[in-house]
């Protein structure tokens, strides 16, 4: 017997928190002007990369210029020391990254965009505060 719901089972509705309902914008109108939420939202793929980037790179340093041992060899003191600093770089460059999330989801603002039918835009959308 499997865990998973059968297709004839009622699913219930999804709690929504009072923030998401206010933040979510209608469909779009035929024409005329709409409401929508304007926020700009860091790539956070790109915070982790980075991170670990320069993760790598501060462990490459410190595994070259840190003193010798006379148990390990320095090659594996830079690999060691290049494998800690990615994962701490990743975690780091994540970390940024959802913090200034949170700062772009409490800069959004509420902007008024014209909506007309039947045309593409050729350039950016124009929004004007609405």
């Amino acid at each position: 017997m499997s865990s998973a719901p059968s297709p004839s089972s009622p699913r219930p509705p999804r709690r929504t928190s009072r923030r998401r309902q206010e933040a979510a914008s209608p469909a779009l109108a035929g024409s005329g002007t709409q409401p929508m939420l304007l926020r700009r939202a860091p790539n956070v793929w790109a915070f982790v990369v980075l991170g670990g980037l320069l993760g790598a790179a501060a462990g490459l340093a410190a595994g070259l210029l840190g003193a010798g041992s006379a148990q390990y060899t320095q090659g594996a003191v830079v690999l060691f020391m290049v494998s800690v600093g990615v994962v701490v770089g990743l975690a780091l460059g994540a970390v940024v990254a959802l913090v200034l999330d949170r700062i772009s989801v409490a800069r959004a603002r509420a902007v008024t965009t014209e909506v007309v039918a039947g045309e593409t835009p050729a350039g950016p959308p124009s929004t004007r505060e609405g």
